[in-house]
């Protein structure tokens, strides 16, 4: 009897158990559900002129999320005030509560925060140069993130992917002095006795992305995804670099710079252009020539194209690896797709096909009687200029004196550049002669207007007429 007795309570604690830990996994669920609606930017209800807040959540794993405080503190009587921001990861708990442990200046300190629908309640227990806690109200769903939160949001993906576990510990993260492309940040992983580095990252501004870049050549994606970078029209880290302001940040956090070496910058280049760019390599191509199709990207990112077309491949024809090819003098848009991990964007770009010519800048023009007009010559598709052979059709009307064009007399003159094999001829208008309007018949010419038309079809209505009526007569 004993025995059946002990084995019903067994079978009623193991029952207990098990609905406890599924009760428990569902409210954790249902938490963690709740929080990954609520992520953005969310503004403190006691900010003012001096003292102002903003809090910002981002999903993570699971039920890990970044967070991230901007904060301002002073005083309106003593007319002065300091910033201060400080970043993390929170874990939801099994009552629906975000909670934070870290250190500030080697003291603990815990963040509890409380999602009530669009407000976020935060409680602070342990000392930070500014005090977090109070409401928050939801504002909108952006995030814009610092470098604090840039090497905060590295303890939210596995350690199996970032090596931030127990075997590296004690570690710091530090971030370089220069973005890569002004899109990534570029975040090192220092193991502190040895000072040695054991992990890079590539942090994208947004924290949308996260690679594992250890050896720069092979970026590896370990969180997120690119999609925004392809569509980015700007780089917002650059413009922050102009901007940058000094501001404490927790102990391990950002506490130092290293000089980033390697790192593809992209240059100035990024402050006035798309952060990922596909164009030819040369966007005008010699006839019977080739160039290749390049995308400019940050961080030495891999990237595939795909679906390449030519709007006219008989001036300019696109291979499946990007070749293209230039075959008679015109204009082709190009059309196709690339991608970068698991994201694609659509691109077009305009093709120049064209065939080398003697080009001046100056011709056709009109000048004056006595008047002098330098000449200058360059090659379509060629760097600098050249020095061709000038002559001119009439000296009586116009001369030319080491490369200088003067005008002599009233009248039109044919002025002709040769150089190696090519040749090319303007014409000229000086003093009152004026050059012919396009649809102009030229002087000599044999136009046809409208008058030469009623000169010659006249007599033939009236000839016809004659013998319609005279035949109508006769028939009579």
């Amino acid at each position: 009897m004993k025995r059946n007795c002990k084995i019903t309570r067994l079978v009623v604690f193991m029952v207990t158990l098990v609905l406890t830990l599924a009760v428990t996994a569902v409210a954790l669920a249902k938490g963690a559900d709740e929080w990954k609606k609520a992520e953005g930017l969310y503004v403190w209800k006691q900010s003012a002129q001096y003292s102002n807040g903003f809090l910002y959540v981002k999903p993570m794993e699971e039920d890990l999320f970044l967070f991230e405080f901007k904060t301002m503190r002073g005083s309106e009587a003593e007319d002065s005030s300091y910033d201060y921001n400080v970043a993390g990861i929170l874990l939801v708990n099994d009552k629906g509560e975000g909670e934070a442990d870290f250190d500030v200046e080697k003291k603990s300190v815990k963040l509890t925060f409380t999602l009530k629908g669009k407000t976020i309640a935060v409680k602070q227990t342990g000392e930070m140069p500014a005090d977090v806690s109070g409401e928050y109200d939801f504002q909108e769903k952006s995030y814009n993130a610092t470098e604090a939160a840039a090497t905060a949001i590295l303890e939210g993906i596995a350690p199996a992917k970032t090596s931030l576990n127990s075997s590296n510990r004690p570690y710091r993260l530090v971030y370089a002095n220069e973005t890569v492309g002004g899109w990534f940040y570029d975040v090192r992983a220092i193991h502190q006795p040895s000072k040695k580095m054991f992990a890079r990252f590539l942090v994208a501004a947004d924290l949308t992305a996260v690679y594992r870049n250890d050896d720069v050549k092979n970026p590896q994606l370990i969180y997120g995804s690119p999609a925004t970078m392809l569509t980015a029209e700007f780089a917002p880290l650059l413009q922050e670099e102009e901007e940058e302001e000094e501001a404490p940040v927790p102990e391990g956090a950002t506490e130092e710079k290293v000089e980033n070496k390697g790192s593809d910058n992209g240059g100035d280049q990024s402050r006035l252009s798309a952060v990922v760019s596909v164009g030819p390599a040369d966007p005008a191509i010699k006839v019977g020539e080739s160039s290749k199709l390049r995308v400019t990207i940050p961080g030495n990112l891999k990237y595939k194209l795909s679906d390449l077309k030519s709007s006219a491949d008989d001036k300019v024809s696109v291979a499946g690896d990007g070749t293209l090819t230039a075959k008679a003098d015109g204009v082709a848009t190009i059309t196709g797709k690339f991608t970068v991990d698991n994201a694609s964007r659509d691109f077009k770009v305009d093709v120049t096909a064209y065939v080398p010519k003697l080009e001046c800048d100056a011709l056709p023009s009109h000048i004056d009687v006595n008047e002098k007009l330098e000449l200058s010559s360059y090659i379509t598709g060629q760097e600098g200029e050249v020095k061709p052979q000038w002559s001119v059709s009439d000296s009586k009307i116009a001369e030319i004196k080491d490369g200088v064009l003067v005008g002599k007399a009233d009248g039109l003159a044919d002025v002709t550049a040769k150089y190696d094999k090519m040749e090319r001829t303007w014409k000229v208008a000086v003093g009152k002669a004026e050059l012919p309007k396009k649809g102009d018949a030229a002087e000599g010419d044999d136009g046809f207007d409208i008058f030469d038309l009623l000169i010659f079809g006249l007599p033939i209505v009236l000839i016809g007429g004659g013998i319609w009526m005279f035949m109508k007569r006769k028939k009579q």
